[in-house]
């Protein structure tokens, strides 16, 4: 395709030996491929495979090393039962991919010749993809892309593309040029090729994986590891700029009623779908679009309240969005929501699991809520004597709270009162009931980044958040946070958390005051601005969007054959273009040849061209003949050129002399000629 020419006659493959450097880059590419794969497989396989490269660096070190076939055969049957033992069979992301990094090793210790070197870039192909079954990130994907160059480097360098004696720099500029031949023909494919419905990676070996994010549960102490992980969970991007501080930001997730006095469920699927609850906006719709991350749960995140359902997807009774299958992809989906709304439609069934009590309730407990309702008060002076009590008391925020016994709410209430966002909700909502209050626990999001790089808030792990909903005669279900009623003085801070999260009451971020932490925090917004947009373009290119393409252009009408058919002609007129623009190349690539040519082209602007068939000797003493001034010049240029040209070995200080004359060779100053005798 791109028309390079071999500089140096190929040597027959049962004599090509594999030079020590090009071995060492293959080595060195290996361990930059298995880098990023070692933190997600197990600690044995990694020591494996480090053991294995430094025996390679030892075999290129001293030759004699070298292992012979029964060891390496040892080597290969260790590294399959390495492999099996970690994790009890071969099947599956983790246990393939340890497979390969450990026979591409293996296959690094057996290198002899050039043909097995081949064979070995070839395989790295796939490991370096593999980088895409653990990391989809913008930075992973320029890291393999870094990876895939070296490679295609060092293919070149084997396959005598550039000079065999030649360094890096020519075959990394090969590749190079390789690589942004290649460019449109893969953004043709990217674009055209038919989206498909799951991930092209999903085989569904690893089903059974947890992912990190909310559950359709709740249990004090569980989210815990959100709440320290700094892992996005979605993002959003409004249609309008926000009026409100990301700590009114209320990302409804999955709606939790029964408990057993430790753990909280929901309400089955058809119990939820039932009744006619709806609801009033009273505040202006907030349009957007959400990326959500893979999370293996059905719930699609939305503000809180949404009044607009995404495609794929249904409000429940109990206003969250649920997708029809599990999120096992990146999803991107448009809805609305309303800040200010009233709710309606409480039905029986509804009310009473909302009532519902445990056989844990302690009659300190009973106590407690009876001093709050003895004058039979309306029901928010209720709720707001329970806030009260959680801020006059000597309750603390911390994440890291002692043990609380089998009655957590009890013993988290009366005795520790220290936990976290978990520990406040449930207890809140089970003194309401106790109160006669119908409330129920909402588990989800509070906050968001604002990047003014991308224009999205991004919303992480360690902003999960759990908060109550009580129902009020006359105005629906209404939001409760009691753990922003904990006294700001009695947050714990702990130093897991400090930096993570974005605007909740509880969560603190790194210093952004100084100089080097605005420095930091920059970059960061800078590389998640970056990162933004790869998963919106790249990562979120959906079927959807790629029929909204096609619209643009007039193809809507296109399918599967006809987009196949499109990207045939596509490719054939890339084809044909790269063709012509390589028909007219410039020149040789060979500095040598290229000095040559700059030389005959001087002369032919002043009419002593070179003629097809004329060789330089020839060319030489017709310009002398023609033009005896300029032999003191030309000849030292010629014969400089026929003794690096068609010598055996080229010389780097000659070809760097030969340039210099050319460069300063001026054939248009006409001198006069002065006699052969006074010609050195």
């Amino acid at each position: 395709m791109i028309g390079l020419r071999r500089r140096a006659k190929p040597q027959p493959a049962a004599v090509a030996g594999v030079h020590p450097l090009q071995t060492g880059a293959m080595t060195l590419l290996l361990a930059l491929a298995g880098a990023p794969l070692l933190p997600e497989l197990k600690p044995q396989i990694g020591l494996f495979f480090t053991a294995l490269l430094v025996l390679r660096l030892v075999s290129l070190r001293w030759p004699a090393l070298s292992l012979n076939a029964w060891v390496l055969a040892s080597l290969t049957g260790l590294g399959g039962i390495n492999v099996i033992d970690a994790y009890h069979g071969l099947a599956g992301r983790e246990p393939g991919a340890a497979l390969l990094l450990t026979m591409a090793a293996l296959k690094l210790l057996e290198v002899r010749t050039e043909r097995d070197l081949r064979v070995l870039a070839t395989v790295f192909v796939f490991l370096a993809l593999v980088e895409f079954l653990f990391h989809s990130s913008a930075i992973m994907a320029a890291y393999v892309a870094l990876l895939l160059l070296g490679n295609l480097a060092l293919m070149a360098h084997l396959g005598r593309v550039v000079d065999a004696g030649a360094g890096a720099y020519p075959a990394l500029r090969t590749a190079g040029m390789l690589t942004l031949q290649g460019l449109p023909l893969a953004l043709m494919l990217f674009v055209l090729f038919p989206r498909l419905d799951a991930p092209l990676w999903d085989l569904g070996l690893d089903s059974d994986q947890a992912r990190t994010g909310l559950k359709n549960w709740l249990e004090p102490g569980a989210v815990t590891e959100l709440v320290v992980s700094g892992e996005d969970a979605f993002r959003a991007r409004f249609d309008e700029p926000l009026a409100v501080k990301p700590d009114a930001l209320y990302w409804r997730g999955p709606v939790l009623w029964r408990t057993d006095g430790r753990r909280w469920t929901p309400l089955p699927e058809h119990l939820q779908a039932r009744g006619g609850a709806s609801v009033t906006p009273l505040s202006a719709k907030l349009e957007y679009t959400v990326v959500l991350e893979p999370s293996d749960q059905r719930w699609l995140l939305a503000l809180d309240l949404a009044v607009s359902v995404p495609e794929g997807a249904v409000r429940t009774n109990d206003f969250q969005l649920v997708a029809t299958r599990p999120i096992d992809d990146l999803r991107v989906y448009r809805t609305g929501s309303v800040l200010k709304y009233r709710t309606s439609g409480l039905g029986a069934g509804e009310r009473a699991a909302a009532l519902q009590l445990p056989s844990n309730i302690t009659p300190r407990m009973r106590r407690l809520v009876a001093g709050w309702t003895g004058d039979d008060p309306p029901q928010w002076t209720v709720v707001q004597r329970a806030l009260r009590f959680f801020n006059r008391e000597p309750f603390r925020y911390t994440l890291v709270p002692p043990p609380l016994g089998d009655n957590v709410a009890d013993a988290f209430l009366f005795e520790t009162q220290s936990g976290f966002c978990e520990h406040y909700a449930s207890s809140f909502v089970l003194l309401m009931r106790i109160a006669g209050i119908p409330s129920r626990i909402v588990a989800g999001y509070l906050g968001g980044e604002y990047n003014p790089i991308s224009d999205d808030y991004v919303v992480r792990q360690s902003d999960a958040h759990a908060w109550a909903e009580v129902w009020i005669d006359g105005r629906g279900w209404v939001r409760v946070d009691p753990t922003g009623a904990v006294a700001a003085d009695r947050v714990e801070r702990d130093g897991r958390i400090a930096g993570l999260g974005a605007a909740a009451p509880v969560r603190f971020r790194v210093d952004r005051y100084s100089g080097l932490g605005r420095v930091i925090h920059g970059a960061r917004l800078l590389a998640d601005a970056l990162d933004s947009g790869w998963t919106n373009w790249v990562l979120g290119y959906s079927g959807r969007r790629q029929q909204r393409l096609l619209e643009v252009f007039g193809l809507e009408d296109l399918r599967q054959y006809g987009l196949a058919v499109l990207m045939g002609i596509a490719t054939l007129g890339i084809m044909a273009v790269w063709s012509l623009t390589l028909a007219r190349r410039r020149g040789p690539d060979e500095p040598v040849l290229r000095a040559w040519q700059r030389f005959c082209g001087k002369l032919s602007r002043i009419g002593l061209g070179r003629a097809p068939e004329e060789g330089p000797l020839a060319y030489v003493a017709r310009i002398v003949s023609e033009r005896p001034d300029l032999a003191e010049e030309v000849e030292p240029i010629v014969t400089a050129y026929v003794a690096i040209r068609y010598a055996p070995a080229a010389d780097g200080d000659a070809l760097a002399r030969l340039e210099q004359r050319v460069r300063r060779f001026r054939p248009g100053r006409r001198r006069a000629y002065a006699g052969p005798e006074h010609r050195e």
